[in-house]
């Protein structure tokens, strides 16, 4: 009888990886959205959030970059004007903060935002990812922007954008700024707060073998991220959003986890040049203000903190109006 419990348990495993991993890998290749659905839904979506955009001033390029091809959401203010470089937050592509693009272009900036591999309209696997690779794809970006426009380049993000301007931020000192909607010290201890899944800290070694023994496999955002409880402009939550918007991803790899779970920023917080705007919400429920503070005091770069008072995490999608003008302002001075 105990063999045959001890069996059925192996088979029983052995068909639920089978089936993960074969549900995985149907995700992950999936081919890009198509390119006139996507669009019209843009179109809809504008609409149904009351944003205003003068598309004539918009442009849609791709470059080659670290062996993909990275889809470029562009507002050309000319060869005088300072450059914004955006990378988006999880799951989501520049075109999800079409607003907050636009309106620093209003304020005298080209604006260049990109989606990140296995993201929106670049090519990849979907949702597989790694902070680092994410930077690689930021500075080939960074270069394209330099190449075009001259002058300074500074980067903003939003979420795991922000992370990742940060991170580019203490790759490379020529980044004239970052604006970081959000930061965070990958290190495998205090991060763990930013995550539904939180191991206990001396259990960190072994969650990392596991996500590097199961790196081929997908799981959905919401079981790492609480999006549930996201709303956007119009009250609906980002679960419902995501299951309409063709451009999104749902899951992200196990290796993306692994990288999200633990990774090293290429120089210590101390030790980062670039002047370093943070952007925060007292009232965001993936990112603790105690958490993002803590990081912001170590920084010795010149700093600004923008706190924003009664609002989530959406904010760059959903309070524009109020970020704006603060950090057009910071980025005139530092990039003056």
């Amino acid at each position: 009888m105990g063999k045959k419990i001890i069996l059925g348990i192996i088979l029983f495993l052995g068909i639920f990886h089978i089936t993960w991993y074969a549900g995985s890998c149907t995700y992950k290749n999936r081919g890009l959205p198509d390119n006139v659905k996507a669009k019209d839904y843009q179109v809809k979506l504008l609409k149904r959030m009351d944003i205003k955009i003068d598309t004539r001033t918009m442009e849609e390029t791709d470059i080659d970059a670290n062996g993909f091809r990275i889809h470029l959401t562009v507002f050309p203010a000319g060869k005088k004007a300072p450059t914004l470089v955006f990378i988006p937050g999880t799951s989501v592509y520049a075109r999800f903060y079409i607003e907050f693009l636009y309106d620093m272009y209003r304020q005298g900036f080209n604006v260049v935002g990109f989606d990140p591999r296995g993201h929106g309209q670049s090519s990849g696997l979907r949702g597989d990812y790694t902070i680092n690779e994410i930077v690689d794809d930021t500075l080939a970006v960074v270069k394209y922007a330099r190449k075009r426009f001259g002058g300074t380049v500074a980067l903003s993000g939003s979420s795991q954008g922000g992370m990742a301007a940060f991170y580019t931020a203490a790759r490379d000192d020529s980044i004239a700024a970052a604006v970081c909607h959000n930061i965070a010290d990958l290190n495998g201890r205090d991060n763990l707060v930013l995550s539904q899944i939180r191991p206990p800290r001396f259990l960190v070694p072994l969650a990392e073998f596991m996500t590097g023994l199961y790196r081929g496999y997908s799981i959905p955002t919401s079981l790492y991220l609480d999006l549930k409880e996201e709303k956007m402009k119009d009250g609906t939550d980002v679960i419902t959003f995501s299951e309409t918007d063709p451009l999104m991803v749902r899951w992200i790899t196990v290796r993306a986890m692994g990288s999200l779970l633990r990774t090293d920023l290429a120089r210590p917080v101390e030790k980062i040049k670039t002047p370093i705007m943070l952007v925060h919400s007292d009232r965001d429920s993936i990112f603790p203000q105690a958490y993002v503070e803590e990081i912001y005091q170590r920084l010795t770069c010149k700093k600004k903190y923008l706190l924003l008072k009664n609002t989530e995490h959406l904010v760059m999608t959903n309070n524009v109006d109020e970020i704006v003008p603060p950090v057009a302002a910071w980025l005139k001075k530092v990039m003056r």
